[in-house]
């Protein structure tokens, strides 16, 4: 009696085993599930921040990375204007002319500008680039005017699908700094003359 519940016993425990050997689907099926779950966990952990936090620099810094904007750094220090665009605590959109686009002045223009008695003149023109809040490229192009650090408007338009603010192309958006955006132009923005100029 007790041979034959052995034998029961270990004729089970092969069936089992057997099973296991000539399924090999289920194996499969069992390692792909495990798999599946663990990669979708991975993709739901993954950190997501915001564009601000997830850039390298401020305004300033990140303009000087790059080799486009030497003579609007000198420009920046010249006035002050460098601290102001470095606030952590503000956040800023530059339209920011390169240096090609300064090229575009009549000679001499610049050298006279960033002379001490200018800089009044050099103030005015820069935070004329300069809006006191930051704005991507969908909500600069969708309104009409902007309002500028400096108190004037800037025009915002479409040309031949292009755009432009001013007479100014946007070459470049949404280059992101931890206090702000910049947007590349490739002309330098000039505010309009008082009106009550004769």
């Amino acid at each position: 009696m007790l041979n034959k519940k052995i034998s029961f016993g270990l004729l089970a425990v092969l069936a089992l085993v057997g099973a296991i050997a000539v399924n090999p689907i289920a194996q499969v099926m069992a390692k792909s599930t495990v798999h599946t779950t663990t990669t979708v966990k991975t993709t739901m952990q993954k950190p997501m921040g915001c564009p601000f936090s997830m850039a390298s620099g401020n305004i300033v810094q990140t303009a000087e990375k790059t080799a486009m904007f030497n003579t609007l750094i000198a420009a920046l220090k010249a006035t002050g204007l460098d601290k102001t665009l470095s606030d952590p605590n503000a956040k800023f959109t530059v339209f920011a002319p390169t240096d090609d686009a300064f090229k575009k002045l009549p000679t001499g223009t610049v050298e006279n500008l960033l002379k001490p008695k200018n800089k009044a003149q050099l103030v005015k023109i820069l935070t004329y680039h300069v809006v006191a809040k930051p704005l991507n490229a969908g909500n600069v192009l969708s309104m009409p005017m902007i309002n500028t650090v400096e108190g004037d408007n800037l025009t915002i338009s479409l040309k031949d699908g292009k755009p432009f603010v001013d007479n100014a192309q946007i070459t470049k958006t949404d280059v992101y700094a931890t206090n702000g955006i910049i947007h590349v132009v490739d002309t330098v923005l000039m505010p309009p003359a008082p009106t009550d100029m004769k």
